[in-house]
């Protein structure tokens, strides 16, 4: 996109607020996952932040990194450029969970492989990361698909499209 994904307006604010509007009757607390740089923009932000612990690019930089904010904890983690989500893929994934797995997810957008930047990651996966990051893998779809996970289907498959391109966010209509 050439931006930041998070703080394109799509619902009359900017995606990262509206995120943190819908995930707060499902979290006792919301975090934003930000780089270094990100973090600085945002140096009077009152918003709890999960700054990225290691020095390597992706998303699983991010999981890992609220992992070692607190280990204990299961975290919902959602992308930011998903912005056809609503409450109703939320309360599946909520009610949905399977704590006795180490991640509750969605199938992706094409019904075949685990949809990982939208799904319930439990404390138990953590170490399952570490070792896998120290082994020179960094693909949070890849882990999941070689553990034992909750797989559920979308209630509204349309939900999980992501916008990574102007084209993709024009032709939603935004």
């Amino acid at each position: 996109m050439g931006q930041d994904k998070s703080q394109l307006t799509y619902h009359g604010k900017p995606q990262r607020e509206y995120l943190t509007d819908l995930l707060k009757p499902f979290c006792n607390k919301v975090y934003w996952s930000v780089n270094v740089h990100q973090a600085a923009l945002l140096p009077d932000n009152e918003q709890s932040l999960v700054v990225d612990a290691f020095d390597w690019p992706g998303p699983l930089n991010g999981i890992l990194s609220a992992f070692q904010r607190d280990l204990e904890a299961a975290w919902l983690v959602v992308a930011c450029d998903m912005p056809l989500l609503t409450d109703r893929s939320f309360r599946a994934l909520t009610k949905g969970r399977n704590s006795a797995k180490l991640a509750t997810v969605f199938y992706d957008s094409d019904g075949e492989l685990p949809e990982p930047l939208l799904g319930i990651y439990e404390a138990k996966f953590a170490p399952i990361i570490n070792r896998a990051v120290a082994n020179g893998q960094f693909s949070p779809r890849r882990l999941l698909m070689e553990n034992n996970i909750e797989l559920l289907a979308a209630p509204n498959v349309l939900e999980l499209t992501n916008v990574n391109d102007p084209t993709t966010r024009m032709r939603l209509g935004f």
